[in-house]
Order: structure tokens, then sequence, then C-alpha cells
């Protein structure tokens, strides 16, 4: 009997283990991101074309400057970021809705000075870069499309 019940649990268990994969987000392995410019950007205000390229068909991502390093990112997504940025998707029912097109280019506004939450930040002195997340559709939780591209700002050394 302790055979019989041993196996049971083991099927329940495979079985659950196959349920939660079938509904799994999938790793977004062929997702990259590049921007067109990531050092010696104007301080004052400047733009940054950033490219997405293989984002999963019916995903979306916001694409925003934000304080922190990529060691910072590895942690937890950083709450200090300069505006809205941009929300782009592959989901046509999202494009409907007014996120951009993320099988174009998208053109970043940025600046090296600006208040999140309450906080100055400085891009000119602080570490600060161009974050990539999953959007409110494809659910917080999901780190699969998070990318993150260092910038800097203020002239050449």
């Amino acid at each position: 009997m302790k055979k019989n019940k041993y196996s049971v649990v083991a099927a329940l268990a495979i079985a659950a283990a196959t349920s939660l994969a079938a509904v799994a987000p999938a790793h977004a392995d062929n997702f990259t991101v590049s921007a067109d410019r990531s050092q010696h950007l104007t301080v004052a205000g400047d733009k940054v074309t950033v490219t997405l390229a293989g984002i999963p068909a019916g995903q979306g991502v916001y694409v925003r400057l934000c304080k922190g390093t990529m060691a910072d990112v590895m942690k937890g997504r950083p709450a200090l970021c300069f505006g809205q940025g941009a929300w782009v998707s592959t989901d046509a029912a999202q494009l409907a809705y007014g996120a951009g097109d993320a099988t174009k280019p998208v053109v970043l506004a940025v600046q090296a000075a600006f208040t999140s939450n309450g906080t100055a930040v400085d891009c000119s002195v602080d570490a600060c870069g161009i974050h990539i997340r999953r959007d409110h559709n494809g659910g917080s939780a999901d780190y699969s499309l998070d990318r993150f591209v260092p910038v800097t700002f203020g002239t050449a050394p």
C-alpha cells in the first residue's frame, strides 16, 4: 500500500509540474536590446534610439532611463527612473490601447538630472542606464525580458 501511495504522489507531482510548465512564460533567450549611443550623452537632454530584437509575439516592455548599475538591476528593478519612458508591445490589443510598436526603434528622451519619487538623481555623477522590463500585461513578477544598457553623460575625458 505504501508503494502505491508513493506512486500516486509521484504521478501527481509530475502532473503538477507539467501543468505549470504549460503556463510558465518562455525564457526570452533571443530577445536583445541595443542602443545607438550610450556614452557621453548631453547632460541637458538627449535622445537614444533603442532597438529591441526578438521580442516574443504578444509581449510588451517599458523602456526607461533609471538610476543604477547592472549589479543593482540583478538585485531588483530600479525605482528611480526618468519620466514615463516608452511603452512598446507586439500585442495588437496593447497597440490599439496606445503602446508603441516594439518591432520599430524606440527614440527615448534622456537627461542627466531628474527627480523620481521625490529623490534627485544626477546621472552625470550617479550610475544610470536604460532599463527594459516586461509590461503590466505580461506580469510584473516575470523578469525574462528585463535588460539593462549602462549610459554615461557628459563630455569625453
